[in-house]
């Protein structure tokens, strides 16, 4: 089948990455690579380069049919669960390889030089993060405006009164800003991970695993005649992906590593990047935060806290004091 179609090889990608995993030496995988039984080791770096990795945790109840007086009550299993994501929509290696120029404009550098160091972001960059297109400058709207408009529209022949049902079909989509391509990213289940990732050391020693059985590991850690088939990650930046709690460990071992001598042990490499239902979550704890828990936000007629006395009456000490998330 790979030899009619090259893209028929998630087998050989499997045990390619397995085989890596393992440590299988180079000439090992190569060998299986002739055979058509694996990947070859190139591409199996190249692949451990071009992937992000997800974790989180995970608890599992070991019950013990024998209760002993010593272990009565610790059946509570904390482990570690992760994922790999190849990395589509054209990526390519050299687009990872930014982590010396991130490492010289990064506050946690000792060393970086002041005029190095970007400016400090405000709301207004974000605002203006997609600016108006040339041919668009014309138009009395914005594209925020655009967009809003249409989606009043359709709300109005989805939710409005039944006379608006028959003006849907005339309703266009709106108009593309930037368009990401349908891809459908292939997931890799990794093994599970006695670890317990709530404290910084189980994070480092989640993600130092992590990218382990992606067959990435410290350049330096083979020493004598032994040779590291992994790819040397210095260079190159990891996109990892988890919750808020994930995010604060990580930046705390960064901030711990920082005067370490080599991008490795300093964990230059890791990128952190929340999930959307956390970055949701954080989104509605700073409104919250802005516009309902300070007193003087709620004294305003047309304030935030005004609207939920007329939908939730019964619950405003709730939203006052600390709602949750749902």
């Amino acid at each position: 089948m790979q030899g009619i179609n090259q893209k028929s090889n998630t087998l050989k990608s499997l045990l390619g990455f397995f085989l890596q995993s393992v440590h299988a030496p180079s000439k090992v995988i190569d060998t299986l690579a002739h055979l058509s039984i694996s990947i070859s080791a190139d591409a199996i770096n190249m692949a451990s380069l071009l992937a992000s990795y997800a974790y989180d945790n995970f608890d599992v109840d070991l019950k013990s049919q024998v209760p002993t007086a010593e272990k009565s009550n610790d059946s509570l299993k904390h482990l570690t669960s992760g994922l790999l994501f190849p990395l589509v929509h054209g990526v390519s290696v050299d687009d990872l390889k930014c982590s010396e120029e991130l490492w010289k404009k990064s506050t946690l550098n000792l060393w970086v030089d002041e005029g190095d160091l970007p400016r400090k972001r405000t709301w207004r960059d974000l605002v203006n993060l997609h600016p108006e297109p040339p041919e668009h400058s014309r138009s009395k709207l914005s594209c925020h405006d655009r967009f809003n408009s249409w989606l009043f529209l359709s709300d109005l022949c989805a939710y409005g009164p039944e006379y608006f049902r028959q003006f849907k079909s005339a309703l266009r989509d709106p108009v593309t800003v930037e368009q990401i391509p349908l891809v459908k990213t292939p997931i890799l289940a990794a093994r599970a991970m006695d670890i317990n990732n709530s404290t910084v050391s189980g994070n480092i020693r989640a993600v130092i695993d992590l990218l382990g059985q992606g067959g990435v590991s410290d350049p330096s850690s083979l020493s004598g005649d032994e040779t590291n088939d992994s790819p040397d990650i210095s260079p190159h930046v990891v996109l990892v992906h988890g919750d808020l709690g994930t995010g604060e460990h990580l930046q705390a071992a960064q901030l711990r590593r920082s005067i370490e001598s080599t991008p490795w042990r300093r964990f230059q490499h890791a990128i952190f990047i929340p999930g959307l239902f956390h970055l949701k979550m954080a989104c509605a704890d700073a409104l919250w935060r802005c516009f309902i828990y300070p007193p003087a936000a709620r004294e305003d007629k047309t304030s935030l806290m005004r609207d939920v006395v007329e939908l939730w009456p019964k619950e405003t000490g709730i939203y006052i004091s600390k709602p949750g998330f749902c």
